[in-house]
């Protein structure tokens, strides 16, 4: 099954999404961005939390535009009411009493005029997310094929 992240972002922000949903795109991570998936007709909340449910961890990119986003705030909230990971992705110079909920959680700093470096560690750090998601589920198999094995024999024994 596939690793999924939805990213929480400002919609000023777009060129930062773009970089970083094709970056995580590379490691096999499935992305999902509110924007991208249209429904035309449906209640937006419904469809953004929707996909906030699917995913195994959500990036809030908490720049100058995020953190004044009323949508962000709610993403953010309904993430942690269903306990998402939210890994926040917090600009330079934004003072940790605006983060609200996430407060006192580490974080990634992003630095406009650097971000390369910021998507790097996120990007590592989902990465390892996604292999130890890989490793569970080889593990779940192994086990399950090992039980239907075990209660194969038993019922043979009757």
């Amino acid at each position: 099954m596939a690793y999924k992240v939805f990213i929480s972002h400002s919609t000023r922000d777009q060129g930062l999404v773009i970089s970083l949903a094709n970056l995580l795109s590379k490691f096999g991570v499935e992305v999902s961005v509110a924007e991208w998936y249209l429904a035309p007709g449906e209640p937006l909340e419904k469809k953004v939390f929707e996909q906030i449910k699917i995913s195994d961890c959500v990036v809030a990119l908490l720049t100058q535009n995020g953190i004044r986003s009323n949508w962000v705030q709610q993403e953010i909230g309904y993430s942690l009411k269903y306990d998402k990971l939210v890994i926040p992705i917090v600009e330079k110079g934004i003072d940790a009493k605006d983060l609200a909920a996430l407060e006192g959680r580490e974080y990634i700093e992003y630095i406009p005029n650097q971000h390369q470096q910021a998507l790097i560690k996120l990007s590592t750090y989902v990465s390892s997310l996604k292999l130890k998601k890989e490793e569970r589920e080889k593990t779940l198999l192994v086990l399950g094929g090992l039980l239907a094995f075990l209660l194969l024999l038993s019922g043979g024994e009757k």
